[in-house]
């Protein structure tokens, strides 16, 4: 496994467009990175980021392409590799025509499709299935539907063959769904590309998606939704609302990393007064460790520079507080407007 991953997306930090990846397709502009407070407005027991304060979302409603797409996912001839991201679907999906459409494909350098991982819609009973497919459209579905508002662990699987032995398989939430094998492909993977393609114009309703993660061993989904303690490799926010770290570890192999604790719910790590501790690597392999506690009003947000940066939060491990729970996200969000000088 590589540590940090091969490429990681949490869509946290408010980065701009497009957002960490390479590039950006979004003709009409249905993609962008809402804040939890943002969501808080919807309908949905489960509708706020899957961690962190930001995710990112497609509201479909045309046929355009709403895509990121990132070079560093690339597949060579033989090799196997795992790509798996958080995905969400809204109670507002509908469609008036049955509808099977691409919410993520890996490409070769090109552009041409190897393998695809879909949605299909159908539109009689609303049923939302996703599948695999060995090129450009997902042909093999789950035999289970996907239910509307609640966040998915998806995992895909793919060994690249020129020589006709190549494999694909699904999992969601850890478990196998469906397995694709003896695929011949006409050439290595080289980029990813995360949204949705193909939709129809009468396809609508609202995809979120989070903690996206491409590595060399299989990622499986993680234990805890808001756990005490985190391991860190980018500027994200370990929680929003009010709150306590306990401790605070960086781990560098490079020496001038730093770590930045900051109290604000938002991407904008320049409020002087969110401004709470730094912990600054000075050698290589150098481990940095401090005992709080220390209390956030609005959130902590973690930022991370330097090469390779690893650090561990520890949250408060006793009486956990309301941000522990998309019910306690979503309540902080739908009155944070309430609160003056929230950054």
């Amino acid at each position: 496994m590589a540590f940090p991953w091969i490429f990681e997306a949490t869509f946290d930090s408010a980065t701009a467009t497009p957002f960490g990846w390479d590039s950006e397709q979004d003709t009409g502009g249905l993609l962008d990175l809402p804040h939890y407070s943002d969501l808080a407005r919807f309908r949905g027991a489960q509708l706020a980021p899957y961690r962190g304060a930001y995710c990112l979302r497609v509201v479909m409603g045309d046929t355009n392409d709403h895509t990121l797409r990132e070079g560093d996912i690339d597949i060579a001839d033989t090799v196997t590799r795992y790509a798996s991201f958080y995905l969400y679907l809204g109670d507002d999906m509908a469609a008036t025509a049955n509808d099977t459409f691409n919410i993520f494909e890996l490409q070769q350098a090109g552009g041409t499709v190897e393998a695809s991982l879909g949605l299909r819609i159908t539109a009689l009973t609303g049923d939302v299935e996703i599948g695999i497919g060995d090129g450009t459209a997902p042909t093999d579905f789950s035999a289970q539907a996907l239910a509307h508002n609640r966040w998915y662990h998806i995992e895909v699987e793919m060994l690249v063959s020129t020589a006709g032995v190549g494999t694909l398989q699904l999992f969601v939430d850890g478990v196998s769904m469906v397995s694709l094998t003896g695929l011949t492909n006409a050439a290595a993977v080289g980029s990813g590309d995360l949204g949705t393609q193909d939709t129809l114009a009468t396809t609508t309703g609202t995809l979120l998606f989070d903690w996206f993660v491409f590595d060399d061993t299989r990622i499986f989904p993680q234990r805890e939704r808001f756990p005490h303690q985190q391991t860190i490799t980018q500027s994200v926010h370990a929680f929003v609302g009010p709150g306590v770290v306990e401790d605070f570890l960086v781990l560098s192999t490079t020496a001038g990393n730093i770590a930045r604790l900051f109290d604000t719910d938002t991407g904008n790590v320049n409020d002087a007064q969110g401004f709470v501790a730094e912990f600054d690597i000075a050698a290589a392999s150098e481990l940095v460790t401090a005992s709080g506690p220390w209390r956030f009003e609005r959130g902590c947000f973690v930022q991370m520079t330097g090469t390779n940066p690893r650090a561990q939060v520890r949250m408060y491990p006793d009486k956990r507080p309301p941000f522990y729970s998309a019910w306690g996200v979503r309540h902080y969000g739908q009155h944070r407007k309430q609160r003056p000088n929230n950054v």
